[in-house]
């Protein structure tokens, strides 16, 4: 019993050695080399940045966002018919939002006019 407990300890300690001269070396590489940015790539990175313009209002049209926003409602009712509920703010929060997109493409396409 006393050996697997030292075979274990002994394991551990070396992982542990392993691990902090690898930090060191990397904080060694971190001190002479400058970062540099490279941008994100895959589909991880396409459903965050397709997230980000959705909310930042970017590179989407009225008709897309409104869309997804009618798309957004039906999924919520979907879910609450299985038994999954949502708050009245967020079921308000997307009528808000398709009530201003109607109001944005009405006043978009008198402008173009």
């Amino acid at each position: 019993m006393e050996m697997d407990v030292i075979i274990l300890t002994a394991i551990i300690v070396t992982l542990f050695i392993v691990f902090i001269i690898a930090v060191y070396r990397e904080f060694n590489v971190m001190e002479s080399e400058t970062y540099v940015f490279q941008k994100e790539t895959g589909p991880r990175a396409g459903l965050v940045n397709f997230v980000g313009n959705l909310v930042a209002n970017k590179s989407l049209s009225s008709s897309e966002k409104e869309s997804i926003y009618k798309a957004m409602n039906r999924t919520i009712a979907d879910m609450e018919s299985d038994g999954v509920y949502f708050d009245e703010i967020v079921k308000e929060m997307i009528k808000e939002k398709i009530a201003e997109l109607k109001k944005q493409e009405s006043t978009d396409s008198s402008a173009e006019s």
